[in-house]
């Protein structure tokens, strides 16, 4: 009983691996408009356009698939979020950097990230929140937080 539940333990974390790999090329877009009834070709041409213009990257970055997830809500209030796969690991990197040129906007550009690992970030904002209330720089990598004493403290 106890090898099968730890056969089961292990092909979790092999499938949790193996998802993750799988998206280590994605991030997620949220914020983008949605027109009823857009194809895939549609909002993958309208996530180009804000690459280049918003984020000022080259048409270089080659684009392998950019759809949205989920059902339209039925009132259509909010945009649903486009997951784009990206065919290099650098393209998606140099999406991230630049997505700071999108303050100001609603648009927003975050990692794709598993399941899994979305549960463990929840749960780790509010020790995130209570550290940076006490002056300390903290910060969430993949699944674990970050937490530094202040710049000014260092010796």
């Amino acid at each position: 009983m106890i090898l099968r539940v730890t056969v089961c333990q292990l092909s979790l974390t092999i499938l949790e691996y193996a998802e993750g790999q799988s998206n280590r090329s994605n991030v997620v877009l949220d914020g983008i408009g949605e027109e009823p009834g857009e194809t895939w070709d549609q909002t993958e041409e309208k996530v180009k356009d804000i690459l280049v213009d918003k984020l000022k990257l080259q048409r270089g970055i080659e684009i392998d698939r950019a759809h949205c997830t989920g059902k339209p809500a039925a009132n259509n209030t909010s945009p649903r979020p486009i997951v784009l796969k990206l065919l290099r690991f650098k393209d998606r990197s140099a999406v991230l950097e630049r997505a700071k040129n999108l303050r100001g906007t609603n648009i927003y550009i975050n990692e794709d990230y598993t399941d899994v690992v979305r549960m463990k970030r929840k749960e780790l904002l509010p020790k995130l929140w209570e550290a940076r209330e006490r002056g300390e720089i903290a910060f969430l990598r993949h699944d674990k937080l970050i937490i530094r004493p202040p710049e000014h403290s260092r010796a």
